[in-house]
């Protein structure tokens, strides 16, 4: 016992080290590194004032859009940005040997665009575009690189995310295409889009610090009915309704204390210029957390460490890890982390406490009548088309809570789950394997749609 305990210790006190070394980057500033790629560019304002960036993606210049296809909305979760669905070799970057799969799968055999640049095999964005439909990528506040840049990168909570920026970026992209959308959200990209499906809007909706309300008719509207902010169908990919892991109680004022000062936490200028170098410590530090998985959950609440187990080291590309750690990973603000961290606490997703009285503060645990607007209890409002792919690891997400979200939202006849094995949370999208199984999978749904 005290050797799994000291293996623990350590697994910790090399997650601190990594932070400490990051912290002094954490401060805002432009990236200097140029990674826009192919497609055109649209603005639209939330309710509160937010300026956020759309792209038309293409995947070169010589191609073209899928005019009238079905248009699919690709957002990425906690701390990335787009380009995590457009995995591709960025200008002024070199990537050597790029391997691929020795028997490719058909969509991928003689493709011109990943004979000319093999990183696009792993791009869930250019294999949407290979297979007919037209793709738009987009970020929530505070993301992006370069023009896709958003503003709004202050201390946001999720209710933000799925009351203010979803119904902006639905209602824009449904005004160009004049088709409903189907969202394809990865972890906290689902996360806000069961918040937006439950009709959730700010009562004032220039005031964030408002109380979250359910609209009814927002919930008939963006659930396949009709109106601006309609979707027809729903991808979630891995996204929690309630984050893997647990707080022991004699940490969490700690962690409160820790996570509650209102900021937002910029890596950009750490991960455009050094991240590339970070890519095989981290995935070290993966492969430790991985073999030490099983020991976390041994004293009560140092499974929380388990948020840091985010990729399976032996399915991702070398290149994709390097591409991922140095172009993909943008920010976050502290009130997500607190926003999470009081699901963690009471296993229940609510609005966010901004009713504490002060930073630091550990949630009121909930109870009947407290005022709080609980998205975990109202998921049986979410009601349009949903396929819903879960990882097979216990990691910063459990299987079982998406399997949950699948059970417990209103019944599709199109409705489908699955867990593809050998994945983690992030290399369930541009792993190995994501071109070979998530693909195809999320290519096969939406043709059935």
């Amino acid at each position: 016992m005290r050797q799994r305990f000291t293996a623990i210790i350590c697994s910790f006190l090399v997650v601190a080290l990594v932070l400490m070394v990051m912290s002094p980057y954490v401060v805002a500033s432009e990236s200097p590194s140029a990674v826009a790629a192919t497609g055109d560019l649209y603005t639209v304002t939330t309710a509160d004032n937010v300026k956020l960036v759309i792209k038309h993606y293409l995947p070169g210049e010589s191609a073209s859009y899928n005019a009238g296809a079905q248009p699919v909305i690709l957002m990425a979760g906690l701390l990335c940005n787009n380009n995590f669905y457009e995995v591709r070799t960025p200008e002024g970057a070199s990537y050597k040997d790029v391997k691929l799969p020795k028997q490719l799968p058909d969509w991928a055999v003689g493709d011109p665009f990943i004979v000319e640049d093999p990183m696009k095999f792993y791009s869930l964005a250019y294999y949407l575009w290979d297979q007919g439909y037209d793709v738009w990528t987009v970020n929530y506040r505070g993301e992006g690189r370069d023009d896709m840049r958003c503003g709004g990168a202050g201390p946001f909570a999720i209710d933000e995310l799925g009351a203010n920026d979803m119904p902006a970026i639905v209602t824009k992209v449904r005004e160009l295409t004049g088709k409903k959308p189907v969202w394809i959200g990865h972890s906290m990209g689902s996360t806000m889009a069961y918040m937006y499906l439950q009709g959730a809007r700010f009562a004032d909706p220039a005031n964030t610090q408002s109380d979250i309300v359910s609209d009814p008719s927002l919930v008939a509207e963006r659930n396949n009915g009709e109106g601006e902010q309609a979707l027809r169908a729903l991808v979630d990919l891995d996204g929690p309704v309630i984050p893997g892991g647990s707080i022991a109680s004699l940490l969490r004022p700690l962690v409160f204390l820790l996570l509650g000062v209102p900021l937002y936490l910029d890596l950009r200028p750490l991960t455009a210029n050094f991240g590339y170098l970070a890519s095989s410590p981290m995935l070290m530090l993966q492969a430790l957390l991985g073999s030490m998985s099983g020991l976390l959950g041994l004293i009560p609440g140092l499974d929380i460490f388990r948020i840091a187990l985010l990729i399976k080291p032996e399915n991702i590309s070398g290149n994709v890890s390097n591409f991922f750690f140095q172009f993909v990973v943008d920010g976050v603000s502290t009130r997500v982390l607190t926003h999470f961290a009081d699901a963690i606490t009471y296993r229940k997703l609510r609005e966010d406490w901004h009713n504490a009285p002060k930073w630091g503060t550990v949630p009121p645990a909930p109870k009947a009548g407290d005022g709080y607007y609980y998205y975990s209890d109202n998921l049986g409002k979410i009601s349009l088309p949903a396929l819903v792919i879960a990882d097979a690891t216990k990691d910063i997400t459990n299987p079982d809570d998406i399997r949950s979200f699948y059970e417990k939202k209103a019944r599709h006849s199109r409705d489908e789950f699955h867990m593809i094995p050998g994945t983690a949370h992030v290399d369930l999208v541009i792993g190995l394997n994501a071109p070979l199984v998530l693909f195809p999978k999320i290519g096969e749904w939406l043709d059935s749609l």
